[in-house]
């Protein structure tokens, strides 16, 4: 059999092979827009932004006849055999690959935002551990309060023209609440969601 699991070798269909090539040429399109656009959308381009042009167009070309070409796929590897089993047993079910490549961006994008958080939490740490070196070493704590911080950025807390009793609740629960703790909470809050997420595409 051409396509067979236990040999991990698969027959990629015509209509994937299609869908491959028009998809690498559409994001090649793409990329040769925005190098044009970048070099000020004009017939007079610098050479540079030419030759960047035409080697984007190169490697679409080359990208789009490989996927127009290649009827088999077969594993190198352990992970490759594994990969290339669950596209058969994808095939018997009636999913196709774009399927797949939505499952997959779905997976990256929620992983994403489990770092994100992950990397606000570990800054939250972070100030933390500044702030007690800092006692360590001048034996004075230096307080730094989510206010200290959110008032450089919003200029409402400082000079309301409105509101200015919620101004006077939002100030007063800012600068009680550290800038570390509100880091690591939004950053666990942020991981959380992300993990959630990332549960819910798997199943």
């Amino acid at each position: 059999m051409e396509t067979s699991p236990l040999l991990a070798r698969r027959v990629i269909p015509a209509k994937e092979r299609l869908q491959k090539s028009l998809l690498t040429v559409f994001l090649t399109a793409i990329a040769i827009g925005a190098v044009w656009l970048l070099a000020g959308a004009s017939a007079d381009i610098q050479p540079r932004f030419l030759l960047l042009m035409l080697a984007i167009a190169a490697l679409g070309l080359i990208a789009a006849v490989f996927f127009g070409f290649k009827k088999h796929e077969h594993a190198p590897s352990k992970e490759g055999y594994r990969s290339v089993r669950r596209r058969i047993e994808d095939d018997r079910q009636g999913r196709g690959w774009l399927s797949r490549l939505s499952y997959n961006t779905k997976r990256f994008l929620s992983g994403v935002v489990v770092a994100v958080g992950l990397l606000i939490a570990l800054a939250g740490v972070s100030v933390l551990a500044l702030q007690v070196y800092g006692f360590l070493k001048t034996g004075s704590w230096r307080s730094v309060s989510l206010l200290s911080v959110a008032s450089l950025h919003v200029p409402w807390l400082n000079n309301p023209q409105s509101w200015f009793g919620l101004n006077s609740i939002v100030r007063d629960a800012t600068g009680i609440l550290p800038l570390s703790l509100a880091l690591f909470l939004l950053g666990f809050l942020i991981a959380g969601f992300g993990s959630s997420l990332r549960q819910a595409v798997s199943e």
